[in-house]
C-alpha cells in the first residue's frame, strides 16, 4: 500500500476521459422536518442508462442534491435546496452521508484498481449545535469528501461500507479516523481523504469529474428535466454563451485546475497595482512625445509667418532713414533742454531703483526669515524624532515586562495545574492497578516529607527576611524620585518666570531700534556698520568725482579728434566688405539650386556634416550587403534543413532550451537560465562538486519555483524541437543526487508528434515559409542597395567645400557688414555725445556738495542704533540660558517618571514575592499537620514548629523516637514524594475517589494548562524560561494596573509625539514650499540668482521685515517727488519740442533706428511738410507691416494656448515672452534663428524623453505580453470548440458547433491591449478606496473581458448549431439565436449542444487524441415533461448511446416507450418505518448482468467504531 498523503494516483499522466456510474448510496438522511428519510439507500446503475421513477414529494430533489455532493461539494440545486436545510432545528438529522461507485475507464485504471468510490460526509457545525442557540431554517455544516480506490468488490466497497450497525449510526470523526486507518490497513485498497474543497475537487478532475461539467448538470437541473429553459435562461445569445459558459464557467476553471493556480486576475491586479503609478507616467511621457511632434508643427507655421515679414521691413527700412532726418533735427533743437531732462530722468531712476533694490532686499530678508524658520522647524523635527524613539524603546521594554509578568502568573497556574494533574494521575493509576496504601510505607514517606520540610522552611524563612530588605529599599528610592520630581517642576516654574522677563527686556529695545533703523531706512540691524562705512565711502566718492570732472574736459577733447580719424577707416572697411558679401551670394545661389535635394538626403541618413554623407551612405550600403549576406547563409542553413525533412527526419536544430526559458518566464513569471550561466557564477569547488554529481547541467536549464512546474500539463506542448531539455530545481541542485519527476524535469515532443503523419509535412511547411520571408527580405534589401547607390552618387559630385560653405560664408559676411555698420553709428553718434558732455561736465560739479551733510547726519544715527544692539546682547544670552535650562529640566522629569514606575514595579515585584514566601512557609505547616504528621510514628517532638526564627520545624531530637524501619531515605523528587503519598492517602480512605471524576477533572487541569501554554507561547515566551528560572512569584493586578497605565501614558505619549512630527511636518513642507515659490518670485522679478541668503538673526529679520514697510514708503515719496520735477520742467517746452516729441514717438513706439540721421537745414514749415509726407508713407509702410505683425501675434497666442492647453506651459511662457513681434529686418532674421533654436530643443527633449521611457515600455510591454498570451490561451482553446464538439449521429461525426469569432489584426492587439490597460489604471485612479480598486482591476483583468480586446466586437461572434432533421439532407447549422423549432426539437438539439459542450469540457483536460470517443455522465430530472412522444426521443437516445453518454433520469409517469430505452429502471416508494416515511425500491428491471457478484462477508469480527 502507497502512503495516500503523497498521493495515491498520478494525474498528470492519465488520459483524462469520465468515468461511469456503477453504484450510489445514501445513508442516515432525514428530510422534510425529519418526517422523511433515506436510511440506507442503493441502486444499481452498472455505467448503463438509468431511469428512476420516484412520486412528486418522495426526495427526487434531495437525492439529486445529495448526489451532487460528490461532484461539487457543499452546492445547493436552488436558493430553497441548501445542504444545510437538511440540519435546520427539528431536523433530527446528525451525520448524512452520500457515495457514488464509478466505473472507471481503461485509461484511469492504475495498479489494477477498476472502481473508484467517491464520497461526502456532513453534519452540522459545532459553532451552530448548542442548544440555547435561536432556532433557524438552515444551519452551517461542516464537511469532508474521501475517494477508495479497488479492484474488486470487498467489505469496505460502497455497498459495505460500514457506515452503520443496527441502529447505530457512524460518528462524523469515527468515519474519518476508519478511513484514515482503512488505508494504512487494507494495502488492497486505495483511500483519500479530503478536508479541503478545491483538493478534492482537483483530484477527481484527474478522473474526468470535472467542476464545469457538473455545474453545467447541477444548473440544468434547477429548472426541472429542461435543458433548453438552462441555455435560454442563462446563456441567451451568442457572447453571453462565449463569455459566460465558454471563458468564465469552463475555460476558466480548467486553467485554474490544470496549473494549481487560482487567483491568477488577484495577482495580476496587485501587479498592475504595483506599476500603475509608473504606467500613469509612461502614458504622460508618450503624451508629451506627442505633444512634441504637435510643438514642432506649430512652430514651423510661425516661423513661416516670420519669414513673410522679412520683405516688408526691408521696404520699411528705407523710408525710416527719412524719418531718421526729421528726428535728428528736432533733436538738435531740443539738445539743450534734453540735457537737464536726462539729469532729471536718472534722478527719477535712481530713486526708482533704489525702491526696487529695496523690495528685492525685503523679499529676500522674508526668505532668509523662512529659512530660519525653516531651520528652527527642522531642529525640532529631529528632537521629536528623537523623544519617538526613545519612547518607543520604552513602550517595547514595558509591553515585555508586562507579557513577562503575565506570563509568570499564567505559569504558576500551570504548575499547580500540572501538580494536580501528576497527583491525581497517581491515584487514577493506583486505583487502575489495583494499588493499596500501607501505613508502614506511608509512615517512611511521612518521616522524609519531616526532613525535607526542616530544611526547606529553613531557606524560606531567611529568603522571607531578603524580600523584606529589598522591599524597604524599593518604597525608599520611589518616594525619592516622587521628591526630586516636585523639586524639578518647582526649578521648571521658575526658568519660565526668568524667560518672559528677558524677552520683555528685548522686545523694549528691539522697539527703539526700530524707529531709529525707519528714519534712514535701514532694514537690517546687523548692516550698521556696513552702512556707516559707505556713508564715508560716499563722501570721498563725492571729491574723487570732482577731481574727475576736470579730467574729463581734457579728454574729451583728445577723443574728438580720435573719433574723427576713426571713421575715415571703418568708412573703407565698410565697403570691402560689401564686394566680398556679393561674391559669397552668387556661390550660395548655385549651391540653392541642387542644395534642397541634397539636404533632403542629409536629413534622411541623420547627417548634419555634409562632408560626412559619403561616409554614412557608404556605411549603409556595407551594412545592407552585410544584411544581404547573413539571410542568404540563413537560407541555406534552412534549404538543407528542408533536406532533413525530405529524408524523414523529424528534429530541425532548434534552440530548445531558450525556448522552455522564455516559456517558465512569460508563463509563470519565474527567473529561469541556463545551466552554464548558473554555474559560471558559482565558485570553483561548488561548481566541479555540481559537475560531477549532474554532468549534463551546462545543457540544461535552472529554475526557482519548481514546484509550480510539476502541474503544469502544458509543458509537454513546448517546442523543443530535436532536443530534450532537462530543468533542474535550483534550491535542490546541492542537495542529493537528481531524480526526474523530484527535482528535475524533461521536456521534449509530445508522443503524439511521432505518431502523427503530418508533423514532418507541418514542420516542413514551416521551413519552406521561412525560406520564402527570407527571399523576400534579400529583395526588400536589394531595392534599398539601389537607392543606397544612387544617393551615394549625387553627393559625391555635390560636397564641394566650396559650395556647401557658400550659405554659411554668405551669413558671416553679412552680419560682419552690419556689425561694420553698427559701428558707423556708433563712431558719428560718438562725436556728436562728446560735444555735448565738455557742456556739462562743468555743471555736474555744483550738484556735488550738497550730499555730504546728508551723510553725516545719516552715520550718527546709525551709531546710536550700534549702541542699542550692544545693549541687547546679553539679555538674548540670558534668554538661551533659561530655555536651555528649562529643556534640561523637561528631559529629567521625563526620566524620573520612568524612575519612578521603575520602583514601584519593584515594590509590587518584592511584596509579591513576600507573600508568596509566607503561602509556601503556611502551605508546608499546614500539610504536614494535615496530612503527613497523623502517619509518622508519634514521639514527643514529631509536630512542625511555629516559630518565625527560621528553623520551620523542631529539633533533630524527634528522630530519635522514630522506629528504624520508617528511616529510610527517599530517592525522589519533594513534588513526586508528595503526589505519591496523596495517591495513597486516597486510596487509603473508606471510600475510594470516583475515577471518572477524576478522569474529568485531569481533563479540566490538561485543558487548562494546553490553553495556559498557548497564551504564553502566544505572548512570545518559552515555557522552557519559566520551567528553569527558579523560584517565581506572581506580580498583582495593582501592579500590573500600574504598568498599564504607564503604558498608556506611554502610548498617549507617542501619539502626541506622532501628531506633532505630522503636524510639524506639514508645516515644514508648506513653508519649504513657500519659500521655493518665493524664490521663483524673486528670480523671475529681479533675474536669475537674484535671491541670495544673509547672515542675520531671527530678531533681526523679523525687525527688519516690520520697519519694511515705512522704509519702502519713504523712499516712494522721494521717488514721487523726482517724477514731478521731471513732469514740471517738461511742459516748459515750445513749438520744437513738440515736433520732436511727435517724431520721437513715432520712434521710440516703433524702435526705429535713427542713429544716421542728418540735421536739415530748412525752416519751420518745410519742416512741417517734410514730416507730414514722411509721416504718411511711414504710417502705410507700418499698416502694412501691423497686418503681418498682427497675423504673427495672433498666430503667436494661438500657439501659447494651444500650447496651455497641451499642458506645456513653459514652453507657452516662451512664446509669450521670448517670441516678440520683429520690428526690423535684423530682429526678423534673429527671431528666425531663435524658432529654429526652439524646434530643436524640443526635438532634443523628445529624444531625452523617449530614451527615459525604455525601462518602463519594457515593463508595460512584460504585462501587455503577459495579458496577451492569457487572451491567446482563450484563443487557441476556444478553437479547439468545433474538433472537441464533434459527436455521433447516426452514422455520421458531426461537428456539432461551428464558432466564428472577428478578431483584431494580430499587428494590432498589442497596441488595444496597451490602450486597455491604460484605461484600467485611468479607472483605477477614480477609486479612492484601496479594496474597491483591486476589485475594479481584477474585473477588468478577467479571462472574459481581456479576450475582449483581441475581439473587433464580442456581438458579432457567430455561433452555429448544428440542427439534425429526419431527412438527413435538410440537417444543417442555425446561429444559436435561431436554433429554436418546436419544444420537443429544441429540446434535441440542445441535449446535443450540451453533450458537445461536456465532450469539449473533457477534451480540453484530455492528453488523448482528439479524435477518441470520450464516455458522460449526465443527470437531467425530467426530461420528458415537454417532449414525451417517443419519436422525438430515438433520435437523441441514438445520439447519446453513440457517444457513449451515461443518462440518468429521475422522472415521474414516463410511457413504456420511454421506459423501455432505459438499461436500467427503478420504481421507488415510500414506507412507514420508525414513524418515517422511508424512499424503498418497489421494483427494479434490468437489461444487464453485473459485471460481478455482490461482496457479502460470511463471517468476520466487527471493527470498532465511535457510534451515537
Amino acid at each position: 500500500m502507497r502512503n495516500t498523503e503523497d498521493g495515491c494516483i498520478s494525474c498528470l499522466e492519465v488520459k483524462k476521459r469520465m468515468p461511469s456510474i456503477n453504484r450510489i448510496r445514501v445513508n442516515n438522511v432525514k428530510y422534510n422536518f425529519g418526517t422523511q428519510q433515506y436510511d440506507d439507500f442503493t441502486m444499481r446503475m452498472y455505467g448503463k442508462n438509468t431511469l428512476y421513477d420516484l412520486a412528486n414529494g418522495g426526495g427526487k430533489s434531495i437525492l439529486m442534491l445529495l448526489l451532487l455532493q460528490n461532484l461539487i461539494p457543499n452546492c445547493t440545486l436552488d436558493e430553497k435546496q441548501p445542504v444545510e436545510k437538511l440540519f435546520r432545528a427539528g431536523g433530527g438529522n446528525t451525520v448524512i452521508h452520500s457515495l457514488i461507485e464509478w466505473k472507471l475507464d481503461e485509461a484511469d485504471i492504475k495498479d489494477g484498481y477498476r472502481y473508484m468510490t467517491t464520497g461526502f460526509c456532513a453534519r452540522k457545525a459545532k459553532d451552530t449545535a448548542d442548544a440555547g442557540e435561536v432556532q433557524k431554517d438552515t444551519a452551517s455544516i461542516e464537511y469532508f469528501n474521501y475517494c477508495i480506490f479497488y479492484r474488486e468488490y470487498n467489505k469496505n466497497d460502497i455497498v459495505n461500507l460500514p457506515l452503520s450497525e443496527g441502529n447505530e449510526r457512524i460518528t462524523f470523526n469515527g468515519l474519518k479516523t476508519y478511513l484514515k486507518d482503512l488505508g494504512h490497513r487494507d494495502m488492497s485498497l486505495e483511500v483519500r481523504v479530503f478536508d479541503k474543497k478545491g483538493e478534492y475537487q482537483r483530484f477527481i478532475s484527474g478522473y474526468g469529474l470535472h467542476e464545469s461539467h457538473w455545474e453545467i448538470i447541477r444548473g440544468i437541473n434547477k429548472t426541472e428535466g429542461h435543458v433548453r429553459t438552462y441555455f435560454e435562461t442563462n446563456y441567451r445569445t451568442t457572447r453571453k454563451v462565449v463569455e459566460d459558459l465558454l471563458i468564465e464557467e469552463i475555460i476558466e476553471k480548467a486553467f485554474a485546475t490544470k496549473t494549481g493556480r487560482n487567483g491568477e486576475e488577484d495577482t495580476m491586479a496587485e501587479t498592475l497595482l504595483d506599476i500603475k503609478d509608473k504606467l500613469n507616467v509612461l502614458a504622460q511621457r508618450k503624451r508629451d512625445i506627442a505633444n512634441y511632434d504637435h510643438q514642432i508643427e506649430l512652430i514651423n507655421v510661425l516661423e513661416g509667418k516670420v519669414n513673410s515679414c522679412i520683405g516688408l521691413y526691408e521696404d520699411n527700412d528705407r523710408i525710416c532713414k527719412g524719418l531718421a532726418d526729421v528726428y535728428a533735427t528736432g533733436r538738435a533743437c531740443t539738445q539743450e533742454g534734453d540735457t537737464h531732462m536726462e539729469e532729471l530722468a536718472k534722478a527719477k531712476a535712481d530713486a526708482g531703483e533704489q525702491m526696487e533694490q529695496q523690495n528685492k532686499r525685503l523679499a529676500n530678508l522674508r526668505v532668509t526669515r523662512d529659512y530660519l524658520r525653516l531651520e528652527d522647524m527642522n531642529r525640532k523635527m529631529d528632537d521629536t524624532a528623537t523623544q519617538i524613539e526613545d519612547n518607543e524603546k520604552k513602550l517595547a521594554e514595558l509591553k515585555n515586562q508586562i507579557g513577562y509578568k503575565e506570563s509568570v502568573n499564567d505559569y504558576l497556574v500551570y504548575r499547580e495545574n500540572k501538580r494536580q494533574y501528576d497527583e491525581n494521575r497517581l491515584i487514577v493509576d493506583n486505583i487502575r492497578n489495583n494499588i493499596g496504601s500501607s501505613s508502614e510505607k506511608m509512615a517512611v514517606y511521612a518521616y522524609n516529607r519531616r526532613i525535607r520540610d526542616e530544611k526547606k522552611l529553613a531557606e524560606l524563612m531567611a529568603a522571607r527576611e531578603e524580600a523584606q530588605t529589598s522591599y524597604d529599599h524599593a518604597l525608599e528610592e520611589a518616594e525619592y524620585c516622587r521628591k526630586v520630581m516636585r523639586e524639578g517642576e518647582i526649578a521648571q516654574a521658575v526658568a519660565e518666570n526668568n524667560i518672559a522677563d528677558a524677552t520683555a527686556k528685548i522686545d523694549e529695545i528691539s522697539a527703539r531700534i526700530s524707529e531709529l533703523a525707519a528714519s534712514v531706512n535701514l532694514l537690517v540691524v546687523g548692516d550698521v556698520k556696513d552702512m556707516m562705512n559707505k556713508a564715508q565711502e560716499e563722501s570721498d566718492r563725492i571729491l574723487a568725482e570732482m577731481t574727475e570732472l576736470e579730467i574729463a574736459v581734457a579728454d574729451g577733447r583728445t577723443k574728438l579728434y580720435d573719433d574723427r580719424y576713426r571713421l575715415t577707416t571703418v568708412q573703407a572697411e565698410y565697403d570691402a566688405l560689401e564686394r566680398s558679401c556679393e561674391d559669397a551670394r552668387l556661390d550660395a545661389e548655385a549651391y540653392r539650386q541642387s542644395g534642397s535635394q541634397l539636404d533632403s538626403i542629409m536629413a534622411v541618413y541623420s547627417v548634419e556634416n555634409p562632408q560626412d554623407i559619403t561616409g554614412v551612405i557608404n556605411d549603409r550600403i556595407r551594412g545592407t550587403i552585410t544584411e544581404t549576406i547573413k539571410r542568404q547563409q540563413e537560407i541555406d542553413r534552412l534549404t538543407k534543413l528542408a533536406k532533413c525533412y525530405e529524408d524523414g527526419r523529424p528534429f530541425p536544430p532548434s534552440e530548445g532550451a531558450e525556448t522552455v526559458i522564455n516559456y517558465i518566464s512569460t508563463r509563470h513569471g519565474l527567473m529561469a537560465m541556463h545551466g552554464a550561466d548558473y554555474l559560471s557564477a558559482l565558485p570553483g569547488d561548488t561548481k566541479e562538486e555540481l559537475l560531477r554529481a549532474n554532468p549534463y547541467l551546462p545543457y540544461s536549464v535552472v529554475t526557482k519555483g519548481f514546484d509550480s512546474l510539476e502541474d503544469d500539463i502544458n509543458l509537454g506542448s513546448i517546442d523543443t524541437g530535436s532536443e530534450c531539455v532537462m530543468v533542474y530545481d535550483m534550491d535542490k541542485l546541492s542537495d542529493s543526487a537528481i531524480v526526474p519527476a523530484e527535482n528535475m524535469i524533461i521536456i521534449g515532443r509530445d508522443r503524439k508528434y511521432f505518431m502523427s503523419k503530418d508533423s514532418i509535412e507541418d514542420a516542413r511547411k514551416a521551413n519552406a515559409d521561412k525560406i520564402a520571408g527570407l527571399t523576400e527580405e534579400i529583395s526588400l534589401i536589394n531595392e534599398k542597395l539601389v537607392t543606397y547607390q544612387e544617393d551615394l552618387a549625387f553627393v559625391t559630385r555635390l560636397v564641394d567645400a566650396r559650395y556647401t560653405g557658400a550659405e554659411d560664408r554668405e551669413r558671416e559676411l553679412n552680419q560682419a557688414l552690419l556689425d561694420k555698420k553698427d559701428e558707423l553709428e556708433e563712431l558719428k553718434t560718438s562725436i556728436k555725445v562728446t560735444e555735448t558732455e565738455l557742456k556739462n561736465n562743468t555743471e555736474r560739479y555744483g550738484d556735488l556738495q550738497q550730499s555730504q551733510q546728508k551723510e553725516s547726519d545719516r552715520r550718527q544715527t546709525f551709531v546710536m542704533i550700534e549702541q542699542l544692539s550692544d545693549l541687547a546682547r546679553p539679555e538674548e544670552q540670558r534668554l538661551v540660558e533659561y530655555k536651555q535650562r528649562k529643556s534640561d529640566l523637561v528631559a529629567k522629569l521625563s526620566g524620573l517618571q520612568s524612575d519612578v514606575l521603575k520602583w514601584s514595579t519593584t515594590v509590587g515585584e518584592t511584596e509579591a514575592k513576600l507573600a508568596g514566601l509566607t503561602r509556601n512557609i503556611e502551605d508546608i505547616q499546614y500539610k504536614w499537620t494535615e496530612y503527613f504528621e497523623p502517619y509518622l510514628p508519634k514521639s514527643e517532638n514529631a509536630g512542625v514548629a511555629e516559630n518565625t526564627d527560621g528553623a520551620g520545624v523542631a529539633a533533630t531530637a524527634w528522630q530519635d523516637g522514630i522506629p528504624e524501619e520508617y528511616k529510610e531515605t527517599l530517592d525522589i523528587s519533594d513534588e513526586r514524594l508528595e503526589q505519591e503519598f496523596m495517591a495513597m492517602l486516597a486510596v487509603s480512605k473508606e471510600h475510594a475517589p470516583d475515577l471518572e471524576d477524576k478522569k474529568k477533572l485531569m481533563d479540566a487541569l490538561k485543558k487548562s494548562m494546553d490553553r495556559i501554554q498557548k497564551t504564553i507561547e502566544k505572548r512570545g515566551f518559552d515555557m522552557a524560561v519559566f520551567a528553569g528560572a527558579g523560584e517565581l512569584y506572581p506580580t498583582s493586578e495593582d501592579n500590573l494596573r500600574e504598568m498599564d497605565d504607564e503604558l498608556a501614558r506611554l502610548t498617549l505619549i507617542e501619539a502626541s509625539l506622532m501628531q506633532q512630527q505630522k503636524a510639524d511636518q506639514k508645516a515644514y513642507s508648506k513653508l519649504e514650499g513657500s519659500i521655493e515659490y518665493a524664490i521663483e518670485n524673486i528670480n523671475r522679478t529681479y533675474g536669475d540668482g537674484s535671491y541670495v541668503r544673509e547672515e542675520i538673526s531671527a530678531a533681526d529679520a523679523d525687525t527688519a521685515i516690520a520697519n519694511g514697510d515705512a522704509v519702502l514708503a519713504d523712499m516712494n515719496r522721494i521717488f514721487k517727488e523726482a517724477e514731478k520735477a521731471y513732469s514740471d520742467y517738461y511742459k516748459q517746452y515750445g513749438f520744437m519740442v513738440d515736433l520732436y516729441k511727435d517724431v520721437k514717438r513715432i520712434v521710440d513706439t516703433n524702435d526705429i533706428d535713427v542713429s544716421g540721421g542728418n540735421v536739415l537745414d530748412e525752416d519751420m514749415d518745410t519742416l512741417r511738410q517734410l514730416f507730414e509726407t514722411s509721416l504718411m508713407k511711414y504710417d502705410r509702410s507700418m499698416k502694412a507691416l501691423d497686418r503681418a505683425k498682427n497675423e504673427i501675434m495672433r498666430f503667436k497666442g494661438q500657439t501659447a494656448d494651444t500650447l496651455v492647453e497641451m499642458g506645456v506651459f513653459e514652453m507657452a511662457n516662451t512664446i509669450r515672452q521670448d517670441v516678440q513681434v520683429p520690428d526690423t529686418y535684423s530682429q526678423a532674421k534673429e527671431l528666425l534663428a531663435n524658432l529654429l533654436q526652439i524646434i530643436e530643443f524640443i526635438k532634443l527633449e523628445k529624444e531625452r524623453v523617449e530614451k527615459g521611457i525604455e525601462d518602463m515600455v519594457a515593463i508595460k510591454e512584460n504585462f501587455e505580453n503577459q495579458c496577451v498570451q492569457r487572451c491567446m490561451d482563450v484563443k487557441t482553446e476556444l478553437e479547439k470548440l468545433p474538433k472537441l464538439s464533434r459527436i455521433t449521429v447516426g452514422d455520421d461525426v458531426i461537428k456539432m458547433v461551428d464558432l466564428t469569432i472577428p478578431y483584431v489584426k494580430d499587428e494590432f492587439v498589442k497596441q488595444r491591449m496597451s490602450d486597455y490597460i491604460d484605461d484600467i489604471v485611468k479607472g483605477a485612479d477614480a477609486y479612492e478606496d484601496e479594496r474597491k480598486r483591486i476589485k475594479y482591476i481584477r474585473d477588468c483583468l478577467g479571462l472574459k473581458k481581456l479576450f475582449g480586446v483581441m475581439v473587433t466586437d464580442m456581438n458579432a461572434i457567430k455561433l452555429n448549431l448544428y440542427k439534425r432533421e429526419r431527412i438527413k439532407e435538410q440537417s444543417r447549422y442555425l446561429r444559436y439565436e435561431e436554433a429554436v423549432g418546436s419544444t420537443g426539437q429544441s429540446q434535441g438539439i440542445y441535449i446535443q449542444f450540451l453533450v458537445a459542450v461536456i465532450n469539449y469540457i473533457a477534451g480540453m483536460y484530455s492528453l488523448a487524441p482528439e479524435e477518441s470517443i470520450q464516455s458522460k455522465t449526465i443527470f437531467i430530472d425530467n426530461p420528458f415533461g415537454a417532449a414525451k412522444d417517443i419519436y422525438i426521443w430515438e433520435p437523441i437516445f441514438a445520439m447519446l448511446a453513440a457517444n457513449h453518454v451515461q443518462l440518468i433520469v429521475p422522472a415521474r409517469g414516463a410511457t413504456p416507450a420511454i421506459t423501455g430505452r432505459f438499461d436500467v429502471n427503478y420504481i421507488l416508494g415510500q414506507q412507514m418505518v420508525g414513524g418515517k416515511q422511508q424512499t424503498v425500491v418497489v421494483d427494479y428491471t434490468s437489461k444487464t448482468d453485473q459485471e460481478e457478484l455482490e461482496y457479502q462477508e460470511l463471517s468476520y469480527e466487527q471493527a470498532t467504531f465511535d457510534f451515537i
